[in-house]
């Protein structure tokens, strides 16, 4: 088994869109109940849109530069070495940008449920998964449900804030 190294440089998965780009680091390390990746945010990277897991915590660890940890209420510049726990839920809503000149580096390590849904708080959008969204497809693997559906398009009505 070969062993992933997070200062690798080899990335599995880029959104240029975000900025960013990521390495699966957990699965070929051999976890079994754990998701971890790491990230590379460029510099003025937007990073994911601000979002809650449902069915996942996560925590994200700084390994390199200063990255913008970006919450429902608050705005804070991390440095190297910074923690961050975020929990299922809104309570959890998050996102990590980089407004710094130098690229970041931040591991991420989540408790890998599926299935999970995942609220975009400002686009009004809603994500369902029930495999990991960025790992394609073994042949004949079944493609379960990895989708992004407006809010306003739920049958049930909009429940209360």
């Amino acid at each position: 088994m070969s062993r992933p190294n997070v200062f690798d440089g080899e990335f599995q998965m880029e959104r240029p869109d975000a900025g960013l780009r990521g390495s699966f680091v957990a699965r070929p390390a051999g976890a079994r109940e754990l998701g971890g990746a790491v990230y590379e945010l460029a510099p003025g990277a937007s990073g994911m849109d601000l979002h809650a897991h449902y069915g996942n915590e996560e925590l994200f660890v700084v390994l390199r530069g200063a990255p913008t940890l970006r919450t429902l209420d608050s705005e804070e510049q991390l440095r190297e070495g910074d923690v961050v726990a975020c929990p299922r839920g809104r309570e959890g809503m998050h996102t990590i940008g980089n407004r710094s000149q130098e690229s970041a580096l931040v591991l991420a390590v989540s408790t890998a449920n599926s299935p999970d849904v995942v609220i975009y708080a400002e686009n009004d959008t809603i994500g369902v998964a029930t495999r990991h969204p960025f790992v394609p497809l073994a042949e004949g693997e079944d493609p379960g449900v990895v989708g992004l559906f407006r809010a306003q398009d739920n049958l049930r009505g909009r429940p209360p804030s």
